[in-house]
């Protein structure tokens, strides 16, 4: 907020308005300086890992070495920058009655939302009819739900040169998503209760931004990647970081009542740029 912009909140006559006024403008402060402090942390560990010494950053940046090593561990951490900066809004099917094919947990928009929150993010959700069109041209979007819910979300991941859905085979009705590198087909099976879940950053259809997008091929999927976002996210931050990418996530689930027990990389992170063939590969377990 500008000195002009604390002027003119104290100019309003009226006090519950400028009361009013007053707390959205702390409130969108806050959120600078939560943004201006994550970049900050993010920088002095880029610098750090390079080699510089906190003395070095600290001449650098005009601070003591002990301010540096201080702000360092302070504020909302730098893997947050995974979300991009700003107000994030996150989108969902509007599910009333019975089960919508493609629609994720019903607790799984909030369980985000609150996992942004912690990061330091101003998250709020947003509902869509399931069928209907989807604005997907605005900033700071995460979508929750696959791409039988919209044709918007049909456009959106279709663009996946790595990822896409793969049709049903004969006498199997499971649905399952092609790896096109590995040439292999990955649905949901076995003896312990598992899903499949699919987490992109793909282009808007307007080309000027990106969007997040969270798909589990059954409910526990979608919880399972927000339980993977919150407990492995300096990770991917450190492959994915803003570019485009798409990952499966193996998903193991209670049958009683669908919360995941274990989520963990199906496959590498593949980032969509042409000129980096790079990878996070899967964590291998013991």
């Amino acid at each position: 907020m500008s000195a002009d912009d604390v002027a003119r909140v104290f100019a309003i006559e009226d006090k519950v308005e400028r009361l009013k006024a007053a707390t959205d403008g702390v409130a969108a402060a806050q959120q600078t300086i939560n943004e201006l402090t994550r970049i900050r942390r993010a920088v002095i560990r880029e610098l750090h890992a390079e080699g510089w010494t906190f003395a070095r950053i600290g001449a650098a940046a005009g601070l003591s070495r002990a301010r540096i090593h201080q702000v360092s561990t302070q504020g909302p951490a730098p893997e947050g920058l995974f979300f991009g900066h700003g107000p994030v809004t996150v989108i969902a099917p509007e599910v009333r009655a019975g089960r919508v094919l493609g629609a994720p947990d019903a607790t799984a928009p909030a369980r985000l939302a609150e996992l942004l929150h912690e990061l330091g993010f101003g998250a709020t959700i947003e509902h869509f009819l399931p069928g209907r069109p989807i604005d997907l041209n605005r900033d700071g979007l995460i979508i929750v739900g696959g791409p039988e819910l919209s044709p918007s979300l049909r456009q959106l991941i279709a663009a996946d040169p790595r990822l896409r859905r793969a049709v049903a085979r004969a006498g199997d009705a499971r649905r399952g998503i092609e790896d096109r590198a590995a040439r292999r087909v990955y649905r949901p099976g076995g003896p312990d209760p598992h899903d499949i879940a699919y987490l992109a950053r793909l282009p808007r259809p307007d080309g000027r931004g990106t969007c997040l997008i969270i798909d589990g091929l059954h409910p526990p999927g979608s919880l399972g990647a927000v339980r993977l976002l919150a407990t492995r996210l300096a990770t991917l931050h450190e492959r994915a970081a803003n570019h485009l990418f798409s990952v499966l996530i193996a998903v193991r689930y209670d049958r009683g009542t669908g919360e995941p027990v274990d989520a963990d990389l199906l496959t590498p992170v593949y980032r969509h740029d042409p000129s980096d063939s790079r990878v996070m590969a899967p964590r291998t377990r013991r």
